[in-house]
């Protein structure tokens, strides 16, 4: 008796378990394992020079030295803090500082499978994973010290809890997405775009459930709740954490890079559309998405086509633009991508029962499985290979392989002399956790371009701070090799970098 019992509670718990829930696990733990296990980040030494920015300015916040007033950032605080508390954590290894952003990268991606899942479907959610995993540079920046991939992950996060509460009207997930939108603002502005799409569809929402009963109070009321939410955190934790002296170090360089001839003359620059020209089959997949969302009347989905549209606009104006920046559109057109390969296959089955297979829906779903092939075609099997090819091969930038190692060796053979070493290279003063001159933490070329930073300010500083060891190689600074041969001695050089040391030290080792 007992037995059966036993037996019919453990049917009825199988019959009313919910799959798609161990999907929500398995799908961004899965991707989780699978780059920890097999992508090939620990072996490169640099993706990008913002790797070295981002951590120097952690390891100079671990050290006491404050944020802005004293350590010079143009970007919001919150990226530089969670690298600190990681630095405090686990010391100044690079890899631990990559696998945080690994970490928030699978947070993006479980939220854009739980948006779609609860949406459309399980089929239209595995489809929108799989087209991010394979959009250009989404793998190596998901391992890169850099602050915006983070900071569409807070997004992704704050479209999620915002589709909750459409569904379930509850004012904790208005809290919850307020919150998250203004974490994602406080890692990089550029994803403030969202804050009005996300009241507009509010008020949307609560007009149409609200129906002939609606009244001026009830309709504005959880738009204000959001509202006064993500003001309340975005300005107050902006204000504690950047202070309202900082705000112009904060916007000033952004704003003053948009004269775009600064950049015309400094280097080569590209529009949006140029970046993704490598995501075009996605991109037809996510218009075919975009019409099967109007047939469907799936208005929540339309939140993705603002996302898109808004942020193309806004990276339209932006000067420059760069190969990361395009993540911020690329993210909701996979998606709406998805919904076309999730829907076609879906809706194939009816197809060939009902043979409609040259009405409309059925030239949509002939459309969107040629995309998805076109889209394997083309992408997947640089996906492949980036798993398989050295380190030093990824993308964005292929490098040579050696050469770092003897730079390391003498600023670490150096180190315990050393208070501080000048360097636009930052990568290699973290790596053997030496600071730099609180006020040279960012020698951008952003910076640079726009004259925030100068070849005389910089000779001053390193006039006041009497670094022990200055490593340069990113930008031709000839004023400032000329003011090195006075007190300074070149102790290693390959390519463009040279390393200098006090001559003090060198005539007394």
């Amino acid at each position: 008796m007992q037995s059966n019992s036993t037996t019919e509670r453990t049917t009825s718990f199988l019959s009313n378990f919910q799959w798609q829930h161990v999907l929500e696990l398995a799908v961004p733990l899965g991707f989780l394992l699978l780059m920890f296990a097999f992508f090939p980040f620990r072996e490169r030494f640099e993706f990008d020079p913002d790797e070295g920015i981002n951590a120097i300015k952690g390891l100079l916040l671990v050290r006491g030295y404050p944020l802005y007033s004293e350590i010079w950032s143009d970007q919001p605080p919150l990226f530089t803090y969670l690298v600190a508390a990681t630095i405090r954590a686990f010391g100044h290894d690079i890899n631990a500082l990559r696998t945080l952003v690994l970490l928030l990268s699978t947070m993006l991606l479980g939220s854009a499978y739980m948006f779609l899942r609860m949406t459309w479907g399980i089929w239209h959610a595995l489809a929108g994973v799989l087209l991010l995993l394979l959009l250009p540079f989404y793998k190596t920046l998901s391992v890169s010290v850099m602050i915006g991939l983070p900071a569409i992950a807070f997004a992704g996060l704050s479209l999620l809890a915002l589709t909750l509460w459409h569904q379930r009207h509850t004012n904790v997930w208005l809290v919850l997405s307020a919150a998250a939108l203004s974490l994602s603002i406080l890692t990089k502005i550029f994803t403030g775009f969202l804050a009005p799409i996300f009241i507009v569809g509010i008020l949307i929402d609560q007009k149409d459930r609200l129906g002939e009963t609606v009244t001026w109070p009830k309709l504005l009321r959880p738009a204000i709740i959001w509202s006064l939410v993500f003001a309340s955190i975005t300005i107050g934790l902006g204000l504690i954490l950047v202070g309202p002296a900082n705000i112009g170090q904060l916007l000033g360089t952004h704003l003053t890079a948009r004269n775009a001839e600064l950049y015309i003359n400094f280097t080569m620059t590209y529009p949006i559309s140029w970046y993704l020209r490598e995501s075009w089959a996605i991109l037809l997949l996510a218009l075919i998405g975009c019409l099967f969302i109007m047939l469907n009347r799936n208005w929540l989905s339309l939140y993705l086509v603002a996302w898109t549209a808004a942020g193309y606009l806004l990276l339209s104006i932006q000067v420059p633009v760069r190969y990361h920046h395009q993540l911020l559109i690329t993210i909701p057109i996979a998606m709406l991508a998805g919904i076309a390969v999730g829907e076609a296959a879906r809706l194939l089955p009816q197809l060939f029962r009902k043979r409609e297979f040259f009405k409309a829906r059925g030239l949509l779903i002939a459309a969107a499985i040629t995309g998805f092939v076109l889209a394997l075609i083309t992408l997947a099997p640089q996906a492949y290979y980036d798993f398989r090819l050295p380190a030093h091969l990824l993308e964005p930038a292929a490098q040579e392989p050696g050469r770092e190692q003897p730079f390391i060796d003498e600023l670490t053979k150096w180190g315990p002399r050393t208070q501080w070493v000048v360097t636009d290279l930052p990568i290699y003063a973290f790596r053997v956790g030496l600071p730099v001159p609180p006020p040279l933490a960012v020698i951008s070329e952003k910076r640079m371009v726009t004259g925030n930073i100068t070849e005389a300010q910089i000779i001053e500083i390193i006039d006041e701070y009497k670094p022990g060891q200055v490593l340069m190689g990113r930008f031709k600074l000839p004023a400032l090799e000329a003011f090195l041969r006075d007190d300074y001695r070149r102790n290693y050089f390959w390519g463009k970098k040279h390393l200098y040391l006090l001559g003090e030290l060198k005539r007394n080792p």
